[in-house]
């Protein structure tokens, strides 16, 4: 029973990685194809462009170092190392 529990903790771990890595690639695709051209057509400040990205950049990292240090735990819960 304890093998069954791991293999599921494993997988869960995979797919919390997979999340993270998925979360991380929409924002990066977001801000490549949405904000960059924003910026061309409505000309805002250096100001004004430095906090959009922050806006965008810290939640996305946010949500992606959460999403691995959940993935990171539910191995060590796996291999019984926590």
């Amino acid at each position: 029973m304890s093998i069954l529990g791991s293999i599921i903790c494993l997988g869960a771990a995979l797919a919390n990685a997979g999340i993270s890595i998925l979360a991380v690639w929409g924002g990066l695709q977001a801000i490549r194809r949405e904000l960059l051209r924003g910026f061309i057509s409505a000309n805002p400040s250096a100001a004004d462009r430095t906090m959009t990205i922050l806006m965008v950049g810290v939640p996305m990292a946010g949500v992606a170092f959460i999403g691995m240090l959940s993935a990171v735990r539910m191995m060590m819960v796996a291999f019984g190392l926590g």
